[in-house]
């Protein structure tokens, strides 16, 4: 079975010694972007066994405790230049976040990426209670819209619930191979759960992979549904700075 990583390396000049490293390992997909915020998007849209971050100590470690944030299952590493410095090994140790030092020799180097990989496979075993705990998700409205979330899950043919808090209430979003299957808020469902929710701008969510809603209150593609709740959206708005 193929482990599939995704690496942060905002230098695209930057000679990787862990790429050359990579493809001498069987069954492993790299994936490279440049940015934390391509990072978390490509997270959200697709599932992927580990996540590495590279650059600079302090810079690499700020997102990699982002994408923690985001993502907090995800099994990841921070690969910089780092010496015995005690304060940076703190905070990283304070976010659990495993330190590998980019100035290690080869041959340390390869067993530290080796045992990484290792702990992917030791880690994807079979989901419990129809949860994957790899593939956990956490963030804010503030942050991603609900429409935003629901687009990036959709194309990436995600199967999970969705659920949003707010000082409104709780409400859920279920999808079914990147259809939207079934929603609630309150007494609502189907496409009016899901109005009410894109017009959230506060408040937090978290996906769950793997859990399907027996009911279906949603029929049309996802597609439609976001343009038309957009749609309305931007007329409710537009009405209201009349």
């Amino acid at each position: 079975m193929e482990t599939r990583l995704l690496i942060l390396n905002a230098d695209p000049v930057f000679q990787d010694r862990a790429l050359g490293i990579f493809d001498d390992f069987p069954d492993v997909e790299v994936r490279i972007v440049r940015t934390i915020a391509e990072a978390v998007s490509v997270l959200i849209a697709e599932n992927f066994d580990g996540f590495i971050v590279e650059g600079e100590p302090g810079v690499a470690l700020e997102q990699a405790t982002s994408a923690r944030q985001h993502f907090p299952s995800l099994q990841l590493i921070c690969l910089a230049p780092i010496s015995n410095d005690p304060e940076l090994r703190a905070a990283a140790a304070q976010q659990k976040i495993p330190l590998v030092s980019s100035r290690a020799s080869k041959r340390r180097l390869r067993q530290r990426l080796q045992a990484f990989i290792s702990s992917l496979e030791t880690h994807s075993g079979a989901p419990s209670e129809g949860i994957d705990p790899c593939h956990s998700l956490i963030g804010n409205l503030n942050q991603f819209s609900a429409a935003e979330i629901l687009q990036m899950s959709c194309l990436g043919q995600r199967s999970g619930r969705f659920t949003f808090k707010s000082g409104r209430g709780n409400s859920e979003i279920y999808l079914q191979h990147g259809a939207v299957r079934h929603a609630v808020f309150g007494p609502l469902e189907g496409e009016a759960a899901v109005a009410e929710i894109f017009r959230w701008r506060q408040g937090r969510f978290y996906f769950e992979d793997g859990i399907i809603s027996q009911a279906q209150s949603v029929d049309r593609p996802w597609a439609h549904l976001l343009i038309d709740n957009l749609q309305k959206l931007d007329e409710t708005l537009a009405f209201g700075s009349i």
